[in-house]
């Protein structure tokens, strides 16, 4: 019993979202209620209430910067690349519903989960697992959700061009201000003050669970709403969009790979740059399917199935790769290679 409690802890954000998804389909009902419910209330609908909620909790636990200066190189490298080269691999995927008969909800979903930044704290703590660069990865972390705010509505314009409802991109910019940012930032200010600090320290396990929580809610309703929907699609269009989750990230290793690799990064910053810029953040996702337009809140459902598998395929891959490039906190040589640089190996 112990070890089975001991392995739920540990993959407590997977289980959740399986289970999140699960109830939804089977059991659709008291969801999709709470769903019709919640887009009456003003000025917020209990999505974006809980939107709101991870984004305060992760400037809360937001763990102090240090030690970033001598990185300046690779911090401007990734800004460019999470911000601006990564979602750009959305365009071909939303090429294929012109090419094949797959769900175009499924593939606009994929596209959005390449454009959002990078995760918010799994890719952190494989850094941080790995021995890298920690204030690197924090600072990629903070500074790429922050910009993507701006970013983010220019992207949306792009993925729903074909749509025959415009995306104000303005409208959307503030909601994702509202959001995200202005919660974010509010919750880094809170830091400031030492009891809340400490506080926030002290329970940042029980509060990472509330945020995880939040995003179980948002999942749960959102399935809810399009069970019918999803049960409807054949199943070869959510095989395809499975693969698709595999291959993106594969795409974003080897990417960040080869250009850490370029640019000649040193064993902790090379770590940090490739599994940052390698990952892109759930939360972000469910805040831009809540500052949707409300032609498309009845397919937020279906979209947030592909961005699901996609950190699926995230966590799986990277949860790996960040132990096996585990550097030796003395020396800084990765322990399976001989070279204390992982592009000398093979």
């Amino acid at each position: 019993m112990e070890e089975f409690t001991a392995w739920i802890d540990k993959n407590f954000l997977m289980v959740g979202l399986i289970t999140a998804l699960a109830v939804g389909l089977l059991f659709p009902a008291p969801g999709r209620s709470l769903k019709d419910i919640s887009t009456t209330l003003q000025p917020f609908s209990l999505s974006q209430v809980a939107v709101i909620l991870i984004f305060m909790i992760s400037g809360l636990t937001l763990q102090r910067i240090t030690k970033w200066k001598e990185a300046l190189n690779a911090l401007f490298v990734s800004f460019m690349f999470v911000l601006f080269l990564s979602p750009l691999v959305g365009l071909p995927i939303l090429y294929l519903s012109q090419v094949t008969s797959v769900n175009k909800a499924l593939l606009q979903g994929m596209a959005i989960f390449c454009a959002v930044p990078t995760t918010l704290s799994s890719g952190v703590a494989m850094v941080a697992s790995a021995n890298g660069n920690i204030g690197l990865a924090l600072i990629i972390t903070t500074v790429t959700n922050l910009l993507g705010v701006f970013t983010l509505p220019w992207s949306m314009s792009v993925i729903f061009s074909g749509a025959h409802v415009e995306i104000d991109g303005f409208k959307t910019l503030v909601h994702l201000v509202v959001q995200t940012l202005v919660p974010l930032l509010s919750g880094i200010a809170l830091r400031a003050v030492p009891q809340v600090a400490q506080f926030a320290n002290d329970r940042k396990k029980p509060l990472g669970r509330c945020s995880n929580c939040c995003i179980f809610f948002v999942v749960w309703l959102n399935t809810s709403a399009s069970q019918d929907k999803i049960v409807s699609f054949p199943i070869v269009d959510l095989g395809v969009v499975a693969l698709l989750a595999v291959i993106v990230h594969i795409i974003y290793r080897v990417t960040a790979y080869l250009v850490a690799t370029a640019c000649a990064f040193p064993s902790k910053e090379w770590v940090a740059f490739v599994l940052m810029c390698s990952q892109k953040s759930l939360p972000v996702c469910v805040s831009v399917l809540a500052a949707l337009p409300a032609k498309f809140q009845v397919n937020t459902g279906t979209m947030i199935v592909p961005c699901i598998m996609s950190h699926f395929s995230q966590l799986m891959i990277d949860g790996f790769l960040a132990d096996r490039w585990k550097l030796d906190e003395v020396t800084g040589d990765f322990q399976y290679f001989s070279s204390n640089k992982l592009r000398d190996s093979t």
